[in-house]
């Protein structure tokens, strides 16, 4: 929005390199700049497949530098194991974390692989990847230490030295003006508060296999300690060039992270940091099955360990299922309310933690045309051989229109089958044409148990559409049901009216 408005290059660096909340979060907002340079808007669905995709190139990246085809057929199976599960639900589900928690681990591997180069210009694109991840988040800091570990080790003295200086650099331009978030608290300088940090320390690197079990968390993390210590003593630089270093990255990122929100969290990790102890512990069971998986037999170890590891997948995606899908309904109410009203806060979810702030940036937004908010019940065709069904059940809690959209809030199942995510759509039949828009599901487990149909919990639906993408009319409202493969609907007395100033009519009247 400054941007649109005008603003002098001093005033963009400013903006681009301030802090918040510890972080430097400079790659990001460069890709919400570039986005509006090259469109002239900020694409959010843009932004959260870029930062998915980091998540995908950091696989792709740790397998194509594993080396032979047994090492990279191991290493994909534990990366797929680990990274690719509802455990990370809040990278996957919001660009605005995927982007910097995702896109600091790739370009660490990224200056680790490079590093590992032989090639005149490896320091300098090794430490081009490490300036992008300490000004992605604060802990891509710890990128420097380890690529310092790397060189003094590789005997690259000449290599050392630009890095140390690359680093200060980085760490110098990275302090200046820094400034700790005035609301957030640090664990006390004491021997409690050194304990607080290594307990929370320990609770994020167990955190993957914990499944959010906050006691055996800690557990698990020391055992990781133990099983990493032997899977890299006796050469284990050597063996793993890449595996190695990386996750003595993430040790580092996870222990910095303890350092700053141990005091926060209570011993609970956050679903934004699991991404750390999922690659740590990804390569360090990948450098165990090297270390121990016999020439002739290099699938072995594998497969047997295989069924296990397919199982904490499944359990994980299971235990993790029901808070991916509360982060989605909140998320989806708190849109729908601000689609209705064009104003934040309307009901016990927001957009953001302070309302008006939100309803001012978005209306501002919107005016300037750097943003407005995504259609949220898309249009689809109607069906052009399906029936009317008298096996629906349905009903409408609440149904308005205003000046700026029309709302309508119910539930919507079929007696004995299972209701699911994205199946139910609302029509629109006027006299002259028929519109249908999928509904956004929301959970009503009130409307399973008073029908006695556990299937039913997914049977809440919500529409919300803009006045201004509805054609004017006089319409009647019905349900349409895609199940199985089939669809069938229903059109109920319920009617909206989209002329001039508008009305919702309910059957009863109200």
């Amino acid at each position: 929005m400054k941007l649109k408005e005008g603003m002098t290059s001093g005033e963009f660096l400013r903006d681009l390199f301030a802090v918040n909340n510890e972080h430097r979060m400079v790659t990001s907002r460069l890709l919400f700049a570039t986005s509006y340079w090259l469109t002239g808007t900020v694409d959010f669905t843009i932004i959260g497949r870029i930062g998915n995709a980091a998540i995908v190139g950091l696989a792709l990246l740790l397998v194509a530098a594993a080396g032979g085809v047994e090492r990279r057929v191991r290493l994909s199976v534990l990366l797929a194991v680990f990274l690719f599960q509802l455990e990370h639900y809040e990278n996957f589900l919001w660009s605005g974390s995927s982007i910097d928690h995702f896109q600091v681990v790739l370009l660490a591997a990224g200056a680790i692989v490079a590093l590992t180069r032989s090639t005149p210009t490896r320091v300098l694109i090794g430490g081009g990847l490490a300036l992008l991840a300490t000004y992605t988040l604060a802990h891509g800091i710890m990128i420097w230490p380890v690529g310092v570990l790397m060189l003094w080790r590789a005997g690259d003295r000449r290599g050392l030295l630009i890095w140390i200086g690359l680093g200060a650099m980085a760490a110098a331009t990275f302090l200046i003006g820094f400034k700790v978030n005035s609301a957030q608290s640090f664990a006390a300088l004491s021997v409690e508060g050194l304990l607080t940090i290594a307990h929370y320390w320990l609770s994020i690197l167990g955190a993957v296999p914990a499944l959010g079990n906050t006691t055996a968390a800690p557990v698990l993390g020391g055992g990781l300690l133990v099983l990493l210590g032997i899977a890299c003593r006796r050469g284990g630089f050597q063996r793993e060039p890449v595996a190695l270093p990386l996750t003595f990255f993430a040790l580092a990122s996870m222990a910095l992270i303890a350092v700053g929100r141990a005091e926060l969290a209570h011993g609970v990790v956050f679903s934004r940091y699991y991404v750390l102890s999922a690659v740590t512990w990804a390569l360090t069971l990948f450098m165990l099955l090297e270390r121990h998986s016999h020439p002739r037999r290099p699938f072995q170890l594998l497969g047997a360990a295989l069924p296990g590891l397919l199982a904490f997948n499944l359990v994980a995606n299971h235990e993790f299922a029901d808070e991916a899908e509360s982060w989605l309904e909140c998320r989806d109410r708190a849109a729908t309310r601000f689609k209705q009203y064009g104003i934040d806060g309307q009901g016990p979810f927001t957009l953001h933690p302070t309302p008006a702030h939100a309803t001012q940036l978005l209306r501002k937004a919107e005016e300037l045309g750097v943003y407005r908010m995504g259609t949220l019940c898309p249009p689809k065709t109607f069906p052009a051989k399906v029936k009317e069904s008298s096996r629906i059940t349905y009903y409408i809690d609440e149904m308005t229109v205003n000046a700026r959209s029309a709302y309508i809030n119910g539930w919507a199942a079929i007696p004995g089958e299972r209701s699911h995510r994205g199946k139910i759509h609302v029509v629109l039949r006027s006299r002259t044409e028929t519109l249908m828009f999928a509904a956004i599901t929301v959970t009503r487990p009130d409307v399973a148990t008073g029908n006695k149909q556990p299937g039913w919990e997914l049977a809440g639906f919500r529409f919300a559409r803009r006045r201004d993408r509805l054609p004017p009319g006089d319409y009647q409202v019905g349900f349409l049901i895609n199940q199985g493969g089939r669809s069938e609907y229903v059109m109920t007395a319920h009617r909206l009216n989209l002329i001039g100033e508008g009305k919702a009519q309910l059957a009863s009247g109200d």
